[in-house]
This record gives structure tokens, C-alpha cells and sequence, in this order.
């Protein structure tokens, strides 16, 4: 065996006897759940996700898998978001976790609503909305079968929401700048998104793909640096057909 061979033979058998090492030594003998401060969790509930989780206790905690672990927690509790699966040696594992915020509803067309994180998370589906008068209403836009724990692809809002978001308009932030949303159908051509603000001003965004995060971005540009206080308690900022965004009392849908 010449030295180059047994060189490459001595390195796999050393990588062997680590990684058997590591697994007799890493072994799991302890999860535990952290949580946000927003979220409030009993022992019973945590032991609950703790065996829902997948994470086998007295394996090699080399062997969590953590993307399997967030789906087996997230499909079956919509309304938390786990943060990160950390593994602290020598044994334990740890789960953080928080609750995702409700920021938006959604009709459905059987009448109930759809409630959406950030991330358009359905986080629950209720008959009315009654407990949820402080996030963004959705209308114009039905949805036929959305399920607590599915994540809805709805280009418009996920765009707004994004951009939103570097504006600094993250989770109930949104919801109190803009209230409502309306998705508004113009014949075949392209439509338009309507965006109240909380102080009467209407931003009109067009549903243009990969556009309308940076239509947002303008129309509130505009109204944080040139309305005055009249303007944006009443009318409209829209894009003109001469690619200025301006404001007017009235505009045609």
C-alpha cells in the first residue's frame, strides 16, 4: 500500500470512529421550549409540542433533523412560528418558539375569514371578525379554500407587505397605517390595489408583478414629504399615465 493510499485509508477510519464517538456521546436526553416574551406556554402544553415535535429522545442529537421538526410543530399549531431548533451540548434541544400575529382577513366564499400572519400564514379561519378589529381588512379578493397552517400565494399583497416591512410597517404597524385594502377589478386590464390610510388618503397601487412593492414605496414617499395635512386626510395618490405620482381629490376607478 503505497503512503498516499494509506494516508486517505488513515483519515477515513479516523472520520469514522469521530462521527461513532460523537453519536455515543451527543445523546438527546433533554428538549426544552423557549418562548418569545409574547408568548405565554403551560407545562402541558409545552410537553405537547415537545412529543408532537419528532425529536426522539436517547438518539444522537447530531440526528434532529430541524427543518422536520418546525413542520411537525407548525402544521399542527398554525398560530406559532418556531424561531430556530438548537442544539446544546452535550444533550439537549432546544425549540424556540413565538406566536404569529394576526395582520391581515380575507373573505372566503363561504363566508368565514381567513386570518393572516406577515409571512400570509393562515394563522386561523373565523365566522366573523369580531376579536380582530385591529388588522388590515382584505376585500375585493375571495379565497375558496384556505386551511389554518397553509401559506396563501397572493402576489399583490405579498409584494405591499414586503415593502411595507423595509418601511418599517411590520405586523400591527401595517394594520394601523392601512386599515383596509381593497382589491378592485377594472375589466380585463390591469387592476388596481386601494390602500386607505388611517388618515383618510387613499393610496391607488397597480397590479403590476414585481412593481407594486416599489409602487408603495412611492405613493408613501409622496405622502410623508409633500401632502399637506388636508391632502392626506381625503383623496388619492396614484401613478399618472405620464408616470408621476401625484395627489387628487377624485380618481377613476
Amino acid at each position: 500500500m503505497n503512503k498516499k493510499l494509506l494516508g486517505v485509508t488513515i483519515g477515513v477510519v479516523a472520520f469514522v470512529v469521530i462521527i461513532v464517538v460523537l453519536g455515543v456521546t451527543f445523546i438527546t436526553r433533554n428538549v426544552t421550549i423557549d418562548t418569545t416574551s409574547t408568548l405565554s406556554l403551560t407545562d402541558s402544553e409545552k410537553a405537547q409540542i415537545i412529543s408532537e415535535s419528532g425529536i426522539q429522545l436517547k438518539a444522537s442529537i447530531l440526528s434532529v433533523d430541524e427543518e422536520i421538526v418546525i413542520k411537525n410543530i407548525e402544521t399542527r399549531h398554525p398560530s406559532l412560528k418556531v424561531i430556530s431548533v438548537e442544539r446544546k451540548f452535550p444533550d439537549t434541544v432546544c425549540v424556540n418558539l413565538t406566536n404569529r400575529t394576526p395582520v391581515y382577513s380575507i373573505k372566503m366564499k363561504d363566508g368565514t375569514y381567513a386570518i393572516l400572519d406577515r409571512e400570509l400564514k393562515v394563522v386561523n379561519v373565523v365566522e366573523n371578525l369580531d376579536d380582530f378589529d385591529y388588522i388590515t381588512k382584505v376585500t375585493g379578493y375571495e379565497l375558496s379554500g384556505a386551511q389554518p397552517g397553509g401559506v396563501l400565494d397572493i402576489t399583490y399583497l405579498k409584494e405591499i407587505t414586503d415593502e411595507a416591512e423595509n418601511l418599517s410597517f411590520v405586523n400591527q404597524r401595517m394594520a394601523t397605517f392601512i386599515p383596509s385594502i381593497e382589491y378592485s377589478k377594472v375589466d380585463n386590464d390591469i387592476n388596481n390595489i386601494l390602500l386607505r390610510t388611517n388618515t383618510g388618503v387613499i393610496f391607488v397601487i397597480k397590479e403590476v408583478p414585481n412593481s407594486m412593492g416599489t409602487f408603495f414605496n412611492y405613493a408613501y414617499t409622496k405622502y410623508y414629504n409633500e401632502l399637506t395635512k388636508r391632502q392626506r386626510s381625503t383623496g388619492y395618490v396614484y401613478l399618472t399615465e405620464d408616470n408621476v405620482w401625484t395627489w387628487s381629490e377624485t380618481f377613476s376607478i
